[in-house]
């Protein structure tokens, strides 16, 4: 934004106005005191006045701020350059302006400032050869006194400036560090994208499979029963009636990923909370087991509906658990206990996701639901937000807090069917 491209632009030109009011004082000393021509005042005045405003113009009229800038201080050292010697080299002046015009460019780095020195010197022996100027580096009180409010004006300035500087190259800095992570995490999950329209279809080509191992299974179990006298058929008919049952549970377990993934609009019925949470224990049934997560599920009967998005909730869902499971999965962790809890709140249903983890950081408040903010060193931080997203998209709300014993407790409450 042309804004943000001029700030430099526009310090740079507050410092130079200030500096050439302040620096203009000691050069009229001198010009004064040692009875200068009309042609030196008037290329004071044009120097103080008139070419920070041409500086300012030059910066804000080119594309590229920054390399105007950086030719307008270039010239700047020239102007320096000549002013030590049309003051005759009096020495605190002369020291003052070289400080001057040399302060304000220290961050462009070691090159430009040997640039910038050179141009300095190159001026002042061209001055030096035009005008044929004296050698007198004396300096008297007079000049001394007007030296003063650049003494100590020009050095708060830069100091001001340098802090402001700083602070601009700290935000740069951060949006590039935030820029360089959030393209990170969108590979990332573009990548997560790209794995879920996979599973969708690996889920869509494994029906056909499983559907035959039942039929088989099936269909061996009612062979198997004409000729059930021979040994060991009793073996064999547990064998092929399990076959069949984790067929059909593997079949069940395939169409609630396919379910899962399943993209489009919300598409909002009235359900009970119950029957969403068992598919989704079931969808984790491998990861409880793995880290030996006790469960326990607290939902009466007599909880009212909701009218809500079956995937929608399940993604809740999931989210939170899986959050519960891995707070869980650290081995000093000794009980780990899941519990779900529905119950009234008001006219609406609350349902609540507690563990025995080693709880929430209490410094995080609202920046739990923040997104990019995560606790885990592989976490993306996205899991908490989509949750709030898609609990207040049912006009609910979501929160946090410490369990009484031990642990995490994360709730959600969504409004009653009518």
């Amino acid at each position: 934004m042309a804004e943000h491209r001029l700030r430099l632009s526009r310090e740079v030109y507050r410092l130079r106005m200030l500096g050439m009011a302040m620096g203009v004082l000691p050069i009229a000393a001198v010009l004064f005191a040692r009875g200068a021509a009309a042609p030196a005042w008037m290329a004071a005045l044009v120097n103080a006045f008139v070419w920070p405003h041409l500086a300012w113009w030059h910066a804000r009229s080119r594309a590229d701020s920054h390399r105007a800038e950086r030719i307008n201080l270039l010239i700047d050292s020239a102007l320096g350059g000549m002013w030590i010697a049309l003051m005759e080299f009096n020495l605190l002046p002369s020291v003052l302006v070289v400080s001057m015009l040399t302060m304000d460019r220290l961050g462009w780095g070691a090159k430009f400032l040997v640039r910038s020195s050179l141009a300095m010197a190159g001026a002042c022996a061209a001055a030096t050869l035009i005008a044929h100027p004296a050698f007198r580096p004396a300096t008297n009180m007079t000049e001394i006194l007007a030296s003063l409010p650049l003494m100590v004006a020009y050095p708060i300035a830069m100091a001001l400036a340098a802090s402001q500087s700083r602070r601009l190259a700290q935000e740069k800095r951060k949006a590039v560090e935030q820029t360089i992570d959030l393209r990170d995490q969108l590979a990332h999950v573009a990548r997560v994208g790209t794995l879920g329209e996979m599973a969708a279809g690996l889920a869509h080509e494994l029906n056909q499979p499983l559907a035959a191992i039942h039929i088989e299974a099936n269909a061996a179990l009612e062979l198997g029963r004409a000729n059930s006298r021979q040994p060991g058929w009793d073996t064999t008919r547990e064998s092929l009636e399990r076959i069949s049952e984790q067929s059909l549970r593997a079949g069940e377990i395939v169409r609630r990923m396919r379910t899962f993934a399943r993209r489009g609009p919300m598409e909002r019925e009235r359900l009970a909370i119950g029957p969403p949470v068992h598919e989704v224990l079931a969808l984790l049934d491998h990861d409880l087991h793995h880290y030996a997560v006790e469960t326990t599920i607290d939902l009466p009967d007599d909880l009212p509906d909701v009218i809500a998005d079956r995937i929608a909730i399940q993604q809740v869902l999931v989210n939170l658990i899986r959050n519960a499971i891995e707070a869980m999965s650290a081995p000093a962790v000794a009980v780990r206990r899941l519990i779900i809890r529905g119950e009234r709140a008001d006219a609406c249903v609350r349902v609540s996701v507690t563990d025995t983890g080693p709880g929430i950081d209490p410094g995080l408040g609202e920046a739990l639901f923040h997104p990019f903010h995560s606790t885990k060193p592989a976490g993306m931080g996205l899991g908490l937000s989509i949750c709030q997203s898609l609990v207040e998209a049912h006009g609910g709300r979501i929160g946090a807090g410490p369990h009484p014993e031990k642990g995490a407790r994360f709730f959600f409450e969504l409004p009653a069917a009518p």
